[in-house]
């Protein structure tokens, strides 16, 4: 390897060579996503197992907006989830006819639209005929989504191994004892 492709290695001693300037974009878009999520989940200390009613209601206090969850029997060949932003409060709709771990996912997705928009510091305009968000509000959303459960799962782990009363909490403990690298 050359000196100039040593100057190119990141953090995790990949090359970045090839990547368009947008696939670059994605990934530290991504990466921030997830950095964010993990920062929010340890200022929330949802209790464990993660309920997402509970972190809905949490979130909704932090923000001063609540967030209101609707089961309703959509149509199976629409979305499995709906995010409605009125002026007061947002409202997810999501899929009756489905299993409860497939509704948590939607609406963590849901969550994550809402996560993503507060981040950015702004909303899409509420318009009637939107029908569908950009691929990248739908990429943000799932990586989202994907994280808090992530350090949801990962937590509840640390909390059976090693009773820890407070696993969102950062500790000496926390950061020496438990990280495994992803965290």
């Amino acid at each position: 390897m050359s000196q100039g492709d040593s100057a190119m290695l990141g953090k995790r001693g990949f090359l970045g060579l090839g990547w368009s300037p947008s696939a670059r974009a994605d990934r530290l878009r991504d990466a921030e996503l997830r950095t964010h999520s993990r920062h929010l989940m340890r200022r929330l200390t949802p209790q464990l197992p993660l309920s997402v009613t509970a972190l809905c209601a949490e979130l909704g206090e932090m923000r001063d907006r609540p967030i209101r969850l609707m089961e309703w029997d959509l149509s199976a060949d629409g979305p499995f989830g709906v995010l409605i932003s009125r002026d007061h409060e947002d409202v997810i709709v999501y899929q009756a006819k489905t299993t409860k771990a497939h509704q948590a996912h939607i609406i963590l997705h849901e969550v994550g639209h809402i996560i993503a928009f507060d981040l950015a510091g702004e909303r899409p305009p509420a318009t009637v005929d939107r029908t569908c968000y950009s691929d990248r509000d739908e990429r943000d959303a799932e990586i989202i989504a994907s994280t808090i459960m992530s350090q949801a799962i990962s937590m509840s782990r640390r909390v059976r191994s090693h009773g820890l009363d407070e696993p969102w909490r950062p500790s000496v403990f926390n950061s020496l004892v438990l990280t495994d690298g992803a965290v």
